[in-house]
């Protein structure tokens, strides 16, 4: 097929949230559609009536745009092409590569029992294709199914992941194209729509490789190209068995909520699986876009590693700017958060050493407590509030700060580690109980950052108020 024809599709169904499998693929099917100048289509797969919800679609395509995943065309819901599934196995029919089958529920169920008693795999006897077959009258009107017939000989295909691929037709079972309730199987309508949306490449989770000879039957049937296929192995957890919520089988929504940034999360789903050389580890889309292919992905499970997308977030926020950060912070900073315009010295203070918007909105929260309200941590009390001259101490670093000027951070700085040499203490006897005061904690950006940010006013308000409550502290 031609390269500046080529196009693929993500295709979930609205049957639970977008978990981290599926954003994969549709994030495998976007970097290969890119790198080779192709189109990549959103299609809603909606046919399951009783666990299709409209909500998991509307959640689904929240998640996509959330993460960066920019589709060419749709969503096109199949819910919008019930007919055009049925006209499409009228066709076949009419051509006698399908027919209605009749048999009751019961009547299956009796096959299947006889099939266990003997000790055998259960198939479907095909007498309704015997009698069709045959040019028996059918009852247009009673209850049936249409099934597709399948031949014998063997079904190959070249897969870009897992190479070459066999199976033999005569293990396939006459498949259900159309239920009894009139609505079609995953089989016709997928494939139904590959054609009729001139999909030339599939790529989905390697669950679906058993669908695969089915698919290819149906495309021939139909006299319609077959797609180049692409099973992507599973994603493990850190106890190599399939990613459960424990070992981080969770949706996009719920990290999100955690505090990763997209731009994070699809860094990391893109390398599950694929490599661009080297140990990079950070890649932008427009990077990735550049050198991936399908065809490079590893045919082993990846594994997801909790601790490792942690670590690339914190990566991210780092070299992020207060501007880029601060519309995924919002949702962190409460009620009514601050604009960015007060927040945007905070956050460049503090956002290196968060690695969640969760863990920044965190360590944000003293700047903008009321002074009164500053809680001091027990332990670094214990720690590092003692010393007889401990109030004689502090009392000449809220004078020395007073004093300061211009308040900046070399100048502060500078005035304490003086005083502290003029008293022959180290400057930590002043630094510690400075971060105390300012922050009600053991640690924090540097001090003299923080007293900046705070301003000369509230860093003094601060510092007099941990003076004034020594007696009750210490």
């Amino acid at each position: 097929m031609l390269r500046d024809r080529m196009k693929l599709r993500f295709a979930p169904s609205p049957t639970g949230f977008l978990h981290v499998g599926g954003a994969r693929t549709a994030i495998f099917n976007l970097l290969h559609a890119r790198h080779f100048g192709g189109r990549m289509l959103l299609r809603i797969e909606d046919t399951d009536v009783e666990r299709s919800k409209q909500h998991h679609a509307e959640q689904i395509v929240s998640s996509l745009q959330w993460l960066g995943v920019a589709w060419d065309e749709g969503p096109v819901y199949q819910s919008d092409r019930l007919d055009r599934y049925r006209e499409r196995a009228e066709e076949l029919i009419a051509s006698a590569k399908a027919y209605r089958c009749y048999c009751t529920v019961e009547e299956l169920d009796a096959e299947r029992t006889a099939a266990e008693s003997a000790g055998t795999a259960y198939r479907y006897s095909g007498k309704c294709r015997r009698r069709a077959e045959a040019g028996e009258p059918q009852p247009d009107d009673a209850p049936h199914v249409i099934r597709f017939k399948v031949g014998s000989g063997a079904i190959e295909f070249h897969d870009l992941i897992r190479g070459d691929v066999r199976f033999e037709a005569e293990l396939i079972d006459d498949f259900v194209l159309i239920r009894s309730d009139d609505h079609p199987t995953y089989h016709l309508s997928v494939v139904v729509d590959d054609i009729d949306m001139e999909i030339t490449h599939v790529a989905r989770g390697d669950d679906h490789l058993s669908n695969t000879p089915k698919h290819i039957l149906l495309f021939r049937a139909f006299g319609a190209s077959v797609p180049s296929f692409a099973h992507l192995p599973l994603i493990l957890g850190g106890d190599r068995k399939r990613l459960s919520k424990r070992t981080g089988a969770t949706s996009a929504e719920e990290y999100r909520d955690m505090g990763i940034v997209p731009q994070a999360l699809f860094n990391f789903l893109t390398l599950l699986g694929w490599n661009p050389g080297g140990d990079r580890e950070l890649i932008s889309f427009d990077e990735a876009a550049q050198l991936f292919d399908l065809a490079d992905v590893n045919k082993a499970p990846a594994v997801f590693d909790p601790e490792k997308l942690l670590w690339m977030n914190g990566q991210y926020l780092m070299r992020m700017s207060a501007d880029e950060i601060h519309p995924h912070l919002v949702p962190f900073l409460g009620d009514d958060p601050r604009p960015l315009e007060e927040l945007r010295a905070v956050i460049e203070l503090n956002k290196s050493r968060a690695r969640t918007l969760k863990e920044l909105a965190e360590l944000m929260t003293p700047f903008f407590t009321d002074d009164a309200s500053i809680d001091y941590d027990a332990d670094a009390v214990k720690k590092h509030l003692k010393g007889d001259d401990l109030a004689g101490r502090l009392r000449e670093l809220h004078d020395t700060l007073a004093a300061t000027e211009p308040f900046d951070v070399a100048t502060s700085e500078a005035a304490l580690r003086a005083l502290a040499e003029a008293r022959g203490v180290s400057a930590a006897k002043l630094i510690h109980p400075l971060r105390l005061a300012l922050t009600g904690r053991g640690a924090s950006p540097p001090i003299f950052d923080v007293a900046v940010v705070l301003g000369k006013e509230r860093t003094l308000r601060r510092l007099q108020r941990l003076i004034e409550r020594l007696p009750s502290l210490v």
